[in-house]
């Protein structure tokens, strides 16, 4: 009895240790984020009228919210990491490659759709909504919603632009195929519009913005089923 709690202790051990790095990691990622707090704030500022702070907090706690995105973000690789380093003992080769593979473009893929967001969606998305100002409707953003709104905008194409690899997921448990892709392409591009209707802010341009994307990643989502059939 002692010997068979000795190996599922020993994974529990390994279990908390990754937990631990991953924490760590956070951590350390954050508070290197905090440093560059204003850069990063000054980054996403550049988009909008200047920012407000409404209660004496606010900004501070708005430099915090930054910081512990950009520590989410940096350390995601090193989650991904200790999440492989975990489960590697118990994979044989041909998973083992497979994962390096979907971790690797799963982090491109989400490179991707924050920097597509960052660069192009976005500053779209603030030229349109700020367009509706006028001489009596003036924007006054508050720091704090604006951050929330840049944050969630950009996690919002990130994982978006992850609809391949989740087509290979579904397509590895028979769920899909590239054929039954192709055939349902039309309805596919209406669920996309209202995906992107639910990830963006309600205004045509950023849906637009978002669902031209999707519908691409769509056409590669194809391409990557038809891999994995052959896989």
């Amino acid at each position: 009895m002692g010997d068979e709690k000795r190996p599922f202790l020993g994974h529990l051990e390994e279990f908390r240790k990754r937990i631990l790095f991953s924490l760590a990691g956070i951590i350390a990622l954050s508070a290197l984020s905090y440093i560059y707090a204003e850069k990063i704030l000054r980054g996403l500022a550049k988009y909008s009228t200047p920012l407000v702070f409404i209660s004496p907090e606010e900004a501070f706690l708005s430099y915090l919210k930054v910081s512990l995105f950009g520590g989410l973000v940096l350390s995601a690789p090193l989650v991904l990491f200790n999440i492989l380093k975990f489960t590697w003992v118990a994979l044989n080769k041909k998973e083992k490659n497979a994962f390096i593979t979907y971790l690797l473009l799963s982090i491109f893929f989400f490179a991707a759709g924050a920097l597509f967001s960052y660069y192009v969606a976005l500053p779209a998305a603030m030229g349109f909504l700020l367009s509706f100002s006028s001489d009596f409707v003036t924007p006054y953003i508050s720091v704090s919603r604006y951050i929330s709104f840049c944050i969630f905008f950009i996690l919002a194409f990130a994982v978006a632009f992850e609809t391949p690899l989740f087509v290979v997921f579904l397509t590895k448990l028979k769920l899909v195929d590239s054929r039954l892709l192709r055939k349902k392409r039309k309805y596919a591009i209406v669920l996309l519009f209202i995906v992107a209707a639910v990830l963006t802010p309600p205004d045509v341009i950023t849906q637009i913005l978002l669902a031209v994307p999707l519908m691409v990643l769509y056409e590669i989502s194809i391409i990557f089923a038809r891999i994995a059939e052959k896989g």
